[in-house]
């Protein structure tokens, strides 16, 4: 019985991974392991940074859910700028397999978004990350 436990635990660690294996250098890879696919990440707070430059740098601050131990975080990048309105896509993986088995254990992934400094001073801009969106005006 405890070699069997054992044995499991060994499966479920394999598959889960490390929970937060981009944290330190903030690159992950764009195409999900063998045996994983690629999710929406959950947003947990987004926040605006003005830079003082001439002309204002922005970026934003994306803390994205890690839902459970085997979710992994995938990539958060830019996907399109429309007008007033700037997309932004966050993605974990998560095991193909929906009857693996991980820890209730909910973590977090934090990045930063370089927006470029392309905004009219003055004007209302909308950062839309996953399902959560982030009103500003342009310095």
């Amino acid at each position: 019985l405890v070699a069997r436990a054992a044995g499991a635990m060994a499966v479920l660690a394999a598959a889960c991974g490390d929970v937060d294996d981009a944290g330190d250098s903030g690159v992950a890879s764009p195409s999900p392991d063998a045996g994983r696919k690629i999710v929406p990440a959950p947003i947990d707070e987004l926040e605006m940074i003005v830079r003082e430059s001439a002309p204002p740098q922005y970026a934003v601050r994306v803390v994205s859910g890690l839902p459970n131990g085997c979710t992994k975080f995938n990539e958060a990048k830019i996907a399109g700028r429309t007008g007033t309105t700037i997309e932004i896509e966050v993605t974990n993986t998560i095991p193909s397999d929906p009857d693996l088995i991980c820890t209730a254990i909910y973590g977090t992934h934090e990045e930063i978004i370089e927006l470029g400094s392309d905004f009219d001073s003055g004007a209302e801009y909308v950062v839309q990350v996953n399902d959560e969106e982030l009103k500003f005006t342009a310095q």
